[in-house]
């Protein structure tokens, strides 16, 4: 009987070796859609996404994480495991932003617990802007982290969280002899809106995969 081999498919152009761009305040899209993105520069479609905030530049890059974690069933009667179930799920994007002194940004990375404001001082005509500490209501946001295709330069991929916030605080050094960054974490939170299987985020890319 004749038979015939199977094609190899090495995967080595489906890679990350480009910087990307991290946003926020993105709009969530609806069922079975995207984020909108400009194609020609892979910024978030500025229409669409009328508060879209670029959290700027990183220390070295930012990391993506997707996670499930299981929960087997064991009898006594078998040695392994008979099943399993998803008992939970994470997605997130974490980096080390430079712009410590940017008290709008700082501000966003203190959900319930940074309040923005801006004045002058009492008695003088310089201004000031300042992110007051406490307690306040939790703000929730879209954000994504967009990077240019290294199989295709004109294409994007995607990794969007549509419900996010940095539980990690921030913290960073104020030294002569290196500049300070604050790591960041943003973990993904599901709305229970959407449809089981599209509940937290997507990543997609602009290009077909093969």
């Amino acid at each position: 009987m004749a038979t015939s081999g199977t094609a190899k498919n090495w995967r080595t152009t489906a890679q990350t070796y480009n910087f990307g761009n991290f946003w926020g305040g993105l709009a969530v899209p609806g069922a079975a859609a995207r984020l909108r993105i400009h194609e020609a520069d892979g910024t978030p479609d500025a229409t669409a996404n009328a508060s879209a905030f670029h959290y700027g530049a990183t220390k070295g890059g930012s990391k993506l994480m997707i996670k499930s974690n299981f929960k087997d069933l064991s009898v006594d009667e078998f040695r392994g495991p008979i099943s399993t179930t998803i008992e939970s799920i994470e997605m997130g994007i974490s980096a080390e932003l430079i712009a410590t002194t940017d008290i709008v940004l700082m501000t966003r990375l203190l959900p319930g617990v940074a309040t923005y404001a801006t004045g002058a001082l009492s008695g003088d005509d310089a201004a000031y802007t300042e992110a007051r500490i406490g307690v306040k209501a939790l703000a929730y946001e879209s954000c994504a982290l967009i990077f240019q295709l290294v199989e295709d330069t004109t294409e994007w991929g995607v990794f969007h969280l549509y419900n996010a916030l940095n539980n990690t605080g921030v913290e960073w050094a104020v030294t002569r002899v290196e500049a300070g960054f604050t790591p960041i974490s943003f973990v993904g939170y599901e709305l229970t809106s959407r449809a089981a299987t599209d509940s937290m985020g997507c990543y997609w890319k602009s290009k077909q995969t093969t």
